[in-house]
């Protein structure tokens, strides 16, 4: 008897109270939702490009995922076990797309309740290119300053070039790929060492070794030194005749610095050969340069000299004849005592 009265009272103005209802679900709903504590965690961004098409944009390394929950539930919130997963694989032409990012939850999290899961950002805007390999050469690079007086000859690789790949329009305009520097501090010999690839550009991948030998030769550093007024040697002049001209001539030599500072020049470095004369008279003779096979002549300040031969008294010439002979007798005298 008293369900029957309270059916009727339910079913006096019932839409009004059905609205009210609603109302006051929606404000439970509404108050519960805005009570949740939130945590945002920042996560790194895993990129699959397994098919013909890759990036030709940058895309970021991690996304923020925001997580609403309970108050008790939000402190069991951390970034471990939550992935984000960015999917290029399905893609097979060349253009611009916006990829929806997907997150996968550990099983902790997804049985909270209540629970809000967002992703910023939501999407990613890339430009996908064809996968395109190319040979490019490799270029050695150095470090550091070697001992004083020595240079570096020449720098090789071994391999000389290596294969890259990437976005199309990126590979193509790819010339070469440096090395990191090679140390060279205070060498004074060659040497070989395996150095990495210095691959600045994130979006080019190597294919193969990413480490090469490199070779580097080092010799002495050339330098140029000036040898001032060097006396110019007569040479070979018959006994019958004389000649009292003292000149003097300056070279420019190129070589090894080192060496070429510890060198002195000879007393016969310039020199006339008077070997041909037979006669008194004015003669224009070359004036030739003897120095070490380490330097190159740069230049030397006369070519030619001019000497005048005179003929010797005859008394002059008999006295120097007998100095010498005894000169070259005196030995076989030692020799017999």
């Amino acid at each position: 008897m008293k369900i029957k009265p309270l059916l009727e009272k339910l079913k006096t103005n019932w839409p009004a109270k059905a609205i009210c209802l609603v109302i006051a679900c929606l404000f439970y709903i509404f108050n519960r939702y805005t009570s949740l504590e939130q945590k945002s965690v920042p996560v790194t961004l895993k990129v699959i490009q397994e098919g013909e098409m890759v990036s030709a944009t940058h895309i970021p390394s991690s996304v923020s995922v925001t997580i609403k929950t309970s108050s008790e539930n939000i402190t069991k919130i951390t970034s471990d076990n939550i992935s984000a997963l960015l999917d290029l694989s399905w893609i097979t032409q060349e253009g611009s797309y916006e990829v929806p990012i997907s997150i996968d939850l550990p099983s902790n999290i997804v049985e909270m309740n209540p629970l809000q899961v967002t992703v910023f950002p939501e999407k990613i805007k890339v430009r996908l290119e064809r996968n395109t390999i190319r040979a490019v050469k490799i270029l050695p690079q150095t470090s550091g300053k070697l001992a004083d007086g020595y240079a570096i000859e020449s720098l090789s690789c071994e391999p000389e070039y290596v294969s890259i790949y990437g976005p199309r329009s990126i590979i193509q305009n790819i010339e070469s790929i440096a090395t990191e520097g090679v140390p060279i501090d205070d060498k004074t010999q060659s040497f070989s060492q395996k150095v990495r690839l210095a691959n600045i550009n994130k979006m080019i991948k190597i294919y193969g070794e990413e480490e090469t030998l490199a070779t580097v030769k080092v010799d002495y550093e050339d330098g140029i030194k000036e040898f001032k007024a060097l006396p110019i040697l007569l040479r070979n002049l018959s006994a019958g005749f004389e000649c009292d001209t003292q000149k003097k001539a300056s070279i420019t030599l190129r070589g090894p610095r080192l060496i070429m500072n510890d060198w002195t020049p000879n007393p016969d470095t310039l020199s006339v050969d008077l070997r041909e004369i037979t006669e008194a008279g004015d003669y224009t003779l070359p004036v030739s340069v003897l120095i070490p096979q380490e330097f190159h002549l740069e230049s030397v300040s006369v070519d030619n000299i001019d000497v005048k031969i005179k003929e010797r008294p005859p008394a002059e010439v008999v006295d120097e004849t007998e100095s010498r002979q005894g000169a070259d007798h005196k030995p076989d005298q030692e020799s017999a005592q």
